[in-house]
């Protein structure tokens, strides 16, 4: 059976740090993608901590001109 997507995610609902599950379901796209986009170098705001990444929301809605 396909995976459903979760509801969309609102801007004003993201925490001030997301986890990559957080963005991805805010942008709608698989976390693998959003893992090869980091790996990149082409999302903004991330901050690696040891094997954690997380990205900082407003840093990353700014580059992506999404900020509301």
């Amino acid at each position: 059976m396909p995976r459903t997507r979760d509801a969309a995610v609102r801007t004003e609902d993201l925490p001030d740090v997301a986890t990559i599950s957080e963005i991805a379901a805010y942008e709608r796209i698989d976390e693998r993608t959003l893992r090869k986009a980091i790996v990149a170098g082409k999302v903004a705001g991330v901050v690696r901590r040891g094997r954690a990444v997380r990205i900082v929301t407003q840093r990353y809605l700014a580059a992506t001109g999404c900020d509301g």
